[in-house]
């Protein structure tokens, strides 16, 4: 039987573990975190972290783009 070490929550929702593979990936690649932060869209958000292979859908990441760098603020204006 194969186990799996993610917390339960993010078994139960995949989104938050994609989101915090984003967020590590944020703080460890600043020409990422740079190229994030030039997109336009979260549709081209999405794409950019999917060519990182992080999937997630655009929805997600406006749901959180005021959690997605350190001191809270928005990456994409609302």
């Amino acid at each position: 039987m194969a186990t799996c070490d993610l917390p339960a929550s993010e078994v139960e929702n995949p989104s938050a573990a994609a989101l915090h593979q984003l967020k590590e990936l944020l703080e460890r690649d600043t020409a990422f975190a740079q190229a994030l932060g030039a997109t336009a869209s979260t549709e081209a958000a999405a794409k950019l972290a999917a060519e990182h292979g992080i999937v997630l859908a655009p929805e997600a990441l406006w749901r959180h783009r005021g959690t997605l760098v350190s001191g809270g603020l928005p990456t994409w204006r609302g």
